[in-house]
């Protein structure tokens, strides 16, 4: 959703009316120059200081997002009550923000009807209330239990919830058998301390020659998982710039091979994570 949101005055749009906007998106929510292809749709209004934006799918004009903001550019923020929808106009989700974030009681829901979650949000934590299968049945008691949800291309992961805090997610890796944690209650992290680490990665990084030459500077984002050892696997670029810099990236953190693994109840876990390496020219 954010590109929605920061992306709203580039690229293709008209005025319908005074005050109102509209941009068109494609499926990942990307400004699109013209309305060829859009999967979704936005109107946006400004009145007294407030903008409302509402967003639609593009197929049958179905209502998807109605919220409003505060603020310009990229300073603006969600503000109230938000909802949002499925394509089939069933409701997805709902409440409220203050200055960009979620507070008191949010609520989820399949795209049957029937309600999902219901949680809790407080300045400095999450608390998830009940969690409902699709069917029904609720999944928590007293705050505590076990389920299963669709993760991202169709993986399974396992949420575990304690006293309506949630300490671990998991997927199981298809070809080791690995369960890989996404969240855990202690994560893992460089013995030297993170700070150490990324002095480190600045100070052996080797701008490439090539991405010099063509000006090019970003993030490259890295994953990989820290074993129950504290090694380090299954290193590669998840999101580079090219140039030679995704493999100096690469190179400079695999070498960063001195960890602690992350803790569930305990327990030494395998954790993903995904480390940005800033490449920046000095100019002058």
């Amino acid at each position: 959703m954010r590109s929605l949101f920061v992306a709203l005055f580039v690229g293709w749009s008209f005025s319908v009316f005074a005050q109102e906007t509209v941009n068109f998106f494609d499926e990942e929510r990307r400004l699109l120059p013209t309305p060829e292809g859009a999967y979704y749709y936005s109107r946006m209004e400004l009145r007294d200081g407030i903008y409302r934006i509402r967003q639609f799918y593009a197929s049958n004009d179905q209502l998807e997002m109605d919220g409003t903001f505060v603020g310009e550019g990229i300073n603006r923020k969600k503000e109230g009550q938000f909802i949002f929808f499925y394509e089939n106009g069933k409701l997805r989700q709902e409440g409220e923000y203050v200055n960009g974030r979620k507070v008191g009681l949010w609520k989820a829901y399949y795209d049957n009807g029937q309600i999902a979650d219901e949680e809790f949000h407080l300045e400095d934590k999450t608390l998830l209330y009940q969690h409902w299968d699709v069917a029904g049945n609720p999944m928590l008691i007293n705050g505590t239990g076990r389920y299963t949800l669709q993760g991202l291309a169709g993986r399974e992961q396992y949420i575990e919830i304690l006293d309506s805090i949630l300490i671990a997610a998991f997927t199981i890796d298809e070809v080791s058998g690995d369960s890989i944690y996404l969240v855990v209650q202690e994560g893992a992290e460089y013995k030297p301390g993170m700070e150490v680490l990324y002095k480190g990665i600045g100070e052996e990084l080797t701008y490439p020659k090539k991405a010099r030459r063509m000006g090019i500077e970003g993030k490259v984002y890295v994953e990989f998982i820290v074993d129950k050892s504290g090694d380090l696997r299954d290193v590669k670029i998840v999101k580079g710039i090219g140039a030679g810099c995704d493999e100096e990236a690469l190179n400079v953190l695999i070498s960063k091979n001195n960890w602690k693994p992350a803790m569930v109840k305990g327990k030494p876990v395998l954790q993903k994570m995904v480390l940005p390496i800033a490449f920046k020219l000095t100019r002058g």
